[in-house]
C-alpha cells in the first residue's frame, strides 16, 4: 500500500466524520477519527484483505507483528447435505438410554460435556475442555461426536439430545475448569479478533506520534472503536476550532486574536474570564490542573450542559465578542 492511498482514504472518511460531528471543517482528520471512534479506513481494509487472503489461499500470513498459519485455524468441511437433518418429531422413551450433550463458554475457556441417563438417572458422564479461542459451536459439535462414539459402544438403541437437560448444562460449565483438555484448531471467525488488537495498536501509535489534533489527544489519549459521545459545542471547546478570535487569527482573517474585553479570545478565556460570558464562567484552574479541569467538565453532566450553553452563546452572539472590523 503506497503512502498516497491512506491519505486518499482519509479524505473520504473525513467527509463522513464531519457530517457525524458537525465539527468545523478545519478539525484535524486524526482527531475526528478518534472522537467518532472510526478506525482509519486503510487499517480496516488491511484487516479485511488479510482475512480474505488467508481464508481463500490458506497460506501463512501476517498482520503487523501477528503471524499465523493454516494449521492454526479450522478448514471448511465438505460433506453431502442430503438427509443430514431430520425434522421428524421423536418420542422420548424413559426406558431407553438417552445421551444429553451441551457446550458452554466463559472468559476462562470453553467446555463441553455429555451425560447418559437411564430411568431418569445419570449412569455415566464425560467432560472436556477447549481453549477460550474455541467457540461454543465447536464444543457442541465435538461433544456430539463423542456422544455418538459412546452410543456405539453401548450396543443398544440410544437417543442423543442436544438440549433441555440441566445436568448436561451444569457439567459443561464445570468442564471449563475440570474437563480433560483437548486441542481444536481455532474457528476462522476468531482470526478477526486476533488481528483487531494489532490494528488498534497501529492506530494508537499513529495517534500518539501525530502532528495534528494534539489538544484532542490531551483529552482523549487512547483510541477505541466507540465514539466519545460529545456534541458539536463540546468538540469546539476541545479542539479549539470554532468562532474564536484566536482561531480566526490563525488563518489571517483577523489582525489580532483578542476578545473585545481585551483578553486572548480562546476557549479558556471565554470559559473562565470573559465578561460577556460571565453567566457560564467556570472557576479558573491552575496551569498544572488545566487538563484535569477540562476532563472533569466533560465527565460531569451539569458541567457539560453549562459548556454547551456557553458555546452556543458564542456561536449565536459572536458579534458581541468579535469585532466587526477585522
Amino acid at each position: 500500500m503506497t503512502s498516497r492511498f491512506p491519505k486518499k482514504l482519509d479524505s473520504i472518511q473525513r467527509l463522513f466524520s464531519l457530517y457525524i460531528t458537525s465539527a468545523y471543517r478545519t478539525t484535524p482528520t486524526a482527531a475526528l477519527q478518534v472522537l467518532t471512534g472510526l478506525q482509519p479506513l486503510h487499517l480496516q481494509i488491511q484487516q479485511e484483505a488479510t482475512y480474505a487472503r488467508f481464508a481463500r489461499a490458506r497460506s501463512s500470513s501476517s498482520f503487523s507483528t501477528f503471524i499465523f498459519g493454516p494449521t492454526d485455524y479450522e478448514s471448511k468441511s465438505y460433506f453431502l447435505l442430503h438427509n443430514q437433518i431430520s425434522f421428524v418429531e421423536n418420542h422420548r422413551d424413559s426406558c431407553v438410554k438417552a445421551i444429553y450433550t451441551d457446550g458452554s463458554k466463559t472468559d476462562e475457556g470453553t467446555g463441553r460435556a455429555y451425560c447418559i441417563l437411564e430411568n431418569y438417572g445419570v449412569i455415566a458422564s464425560w467432560q472436556g475442555k477447549l481453549d477460550h479461542s474455541n467457540s461454543v459451536f465447536q464444543a457442541e459439535i465435538f461433544v456430539i461426536r463423542m456422544a455418538i462414539e459412546a452410543a456405539s459402544s453401548l450396543h443398544r438403541p440410544n437417543e442423543i439430545w442436544t438440549d433441555s437437560n440441566e445436568c448436561a448444562d451444569q457439567l459443561a460449565k464445570e468442564a471449563i475448569t475440570k474437563g480433560d483438555p483437548f486441542f481444536l484448531a481455532n474457528p476462522l471467525s476468531f482470526l478477526k479478533s486476533e488481528i483487531r488488537p494489532d490494528a488498534l495498536s497501529i492506530w494508537q501509535d499513529n495517534w500518539n506520534n501525530g502532528e495534528t489534533g494534539r489538544s484532542a489527544h490531551d483529552i482523549v489519549p487512547m483510541v477505541r472503536n466507540k465514539p466519545v459521545g460529545w456534541n458539536r459545542e463540546e468538540l469546539m471547546s476541545i479542539t479549539g476550532h470554532g468562532p474564536f478570535p484566536s482561531y480566526i487569527h490563525r488563518f489571517n482573517l483577523r489582525t489580532h486574536y483578542n476578545c473585545l474585553c481585551g483578553g486572548k479570545g480562546d476557549t479558556m478565556h471565554y470559559a473562565t474570564k470573559c465578561w460577556f460570558t460571565l453567566s457560564w464562567n467556570f472557576q479558573t484552574p491552575t496551569v498544572s490542573l488545566k487538563l484535569q479541569w477540562l476532563k472533569n467538565i466533560l465527565t460531569n453532566n451539569l458541567s457539560r450542559i453549562r459548556l454547551r450553553l456557553l458555546m452556543r452563546f458564542i456561536c449565536d452572539e459572536s458579534n458581541l465578542i468579535v469585532e466587526d472590523n477585522l
